[in-house]
């Protein structure tokens, strides 16, 4: 079998383990479903599960938001960031998320659930954020001469801020009400208040 070959099936498998993974906790909850239930609903060994995911479920809620994060801010596109093409990567990085929250509706419904009904997954994920946008302010300040001058733990918590500020408005736009006529006009929008919320919270 080729590399390429079983890194697709890897794939795959990894990709059905949290379809089913998280359209049982929409259907039953988080705590009610197990590696078994996921086992058994998509038809492969429980084995198979704990190979891609050996701490078990609490590895699949894991390892999907570190994937999720991974595509939509690269740590090599800080390197070159400046006041003349931030807003481009702005709108790159919130078009990510967008389609993120529109393709994954159910598995970030799911994921949210989770995360609320259990304080240990609830602490981890905050931990992962905040390790996260640490490792991009490390990165952003020791490439990048134009936020040098910004302390690394203010610039963390701007990363933050802004993240959950557009992953908000993101949920409420797809999941409970349209905020804006057209898609385009919702990130055109979040792309002037996230500009705007940069100047205003790094200089506060």
């Amino acid at each position: 079998m080729s590399s390429k070959k079983f890194s697709r099936n890897k794939q795959e498998k990894i990709d059905m383990i949290y379809k089913t993974f998280f359209n049982l906790i929409l259907k039953q909850g988080y705590h009610k479903t197990s590696t078994n239930h996921v086992a058994k609903s998509a038809k492969i060994s429980i084995g198979t599960i704990y190979k891609y995911f050996p701490k078990g479920k609490e590895d699949i809620i894991r390892k999907y938001f570190e994937e999720s994060m991974e595509t939509m801010l690269d740590r090599d596109d800080l390197i070159n960031l400046n006041n003349d093409n931030i807003r481009d990567f702005l709108n790159h990085f919130i078009l990510e998320l967008f389609k993120n929250h529109e393709e994954n509706k159910g598995y970030n419904l799911a994921f949210r659930s989770a995360i609320q009904s259990d304080n240990t997954l609830h602490n981890g994920h905050k931990e992962k954020i905040f390790n996260f946008f640490k490792d991009r302010a490390q990165k952003l300040r020791k490439t990048n001469k134009n936020f040098k001058e910004i302390p690394e733990e203010r610039l963390i918590e701007v990363f933050i801020f802004i993240y959950n500020l557009i992953n908000a408005i993101l949920y409420h736009h797809l999941s409970i009400m349209e905020l804006f006529d057209t898609d385009d006009k919702l990130i055109e929008y979040l792309s002037d208040l996230v500009v705007f919320s940069l100047k205003y919270l790094i200089k506060s």
